[in-house]
């Protein structure tokens, strides 16, 4: 069988750039997994997308993620020549391998997978490699690294780390700098984040107020519009009942010209035919 998508652009498809380090691949796989497993989807009705997406993300992770693939990919510029790798002789059934990685990948593993991660050795080692690959911008670790996110217990956490590590490893002079500058700045660096984060958090929140006071002030109006159309129609009542009350001069009759049982059936009437 052939290749089963030979026009997707896997970068785009896995939202990430062409230089993107094997971990930024890696975590953006497991983000689109955890949010457009099919599982997950039946959850979100308001999301709309293709069946075959999920499946998508999976062929071009299993191309990127395979550095000989990926540089095949980078110099050609298309998967349409894969096909000469999985031709219908070739054995190997995409149909099957795409069935057999859904029923292994669920969304309680990929939450289990940041409780195996955190503070493991493949987590330590990820650390070290791209605070390498990114010459010492200690806070990009937050971006790239899977599970990882910007509070004051993970900043000291990851810090330690490479505290010790680094007094290890041979590093050029750009990325010791990069250190010693954080180091020095920390406590402002730290503080600058956690507000940077406080005002997104709570401009989201702003947000998400403002939406909700639009959908409640449209409410509002369709209940303030029924509710005029109502008074309307009893307006419209009364005064059909003032018209056929009139004495043949025009004038109006007076509630005193109706005896006690007439003006109890007009009234009866009148709010029979405004419920």
């Amino acid at each position: 069988m052939g290749v089963p998508f030979p026009d997707i652009n896997p970068y785009e498809i896995l939202e990430v750039s062409q230089d993107a380090s094997p971990i930024e691949i890696k975590k953006s796989y497991k983000k689109l997994c955890l949010k457009y497993h099919p599982d997950k989807l039946q959850q979100q009705k308001d999301l709309v997308i293709e069946e075959e997406y999920f499946t998508k993300i999976q062929f071009s992770f299993s191309i990127l993620n395979d550095p000989i693939k990926r540089t095949r990919y980078d110099t050609l510029g298309s998967l349409s020549d894969f096909n000469d790798d999985y031709d219908d002789d070739g054995g190997f059934d995409w149909k099957e391998y795409f069935a057999s990685m859904n029923d292994k990948i669920t969304i309680e593993m990929i939450e289990e997978d940041k409780l195996k991660y955190q503070n493991s050795e493949e987590e330590k080692s990820d650390i070290i490699t791209n605070f390498v690959y990114y010459e010492g911008d200690f806070l990009r670790l937050f971006e790239v690294i899977p599970h990882l996110e910007f509070t004051e217990p993970e900043e000291q956490r990851v810090f330690k780390i490479i505290e010790i590590e680094i007094q290890t490893l041979k590093l050029d002079k750009q990325i010791l700098k990069s250190w010693e500058k954080y180091t020095k700045s920390r406590k402002t660096k730290v503080k600058s984040m956690l507000n940077k984060i406080a005002k997104e958090a709570k401009e989201a929140k702003e947000l998400e107020n403002l939406i909700q006071q639009k959908n409640k002030g449209k409410k509002q109006d369709l209940k303030s519009m029924i509710k005029s159309r109502q008074n309307n129609r009893f307006d419209d009542l009364i005064s059909k009942m003032e018209s056929k009350y009139k004495n043949k001069k025009g004038k109006k009759r007076v509630v005193g010209d109706i005896d006690d049982d007439e003006f109890d059936r007009i009234q009866q009437e009148m709010l029979k035919k405004k419920r």
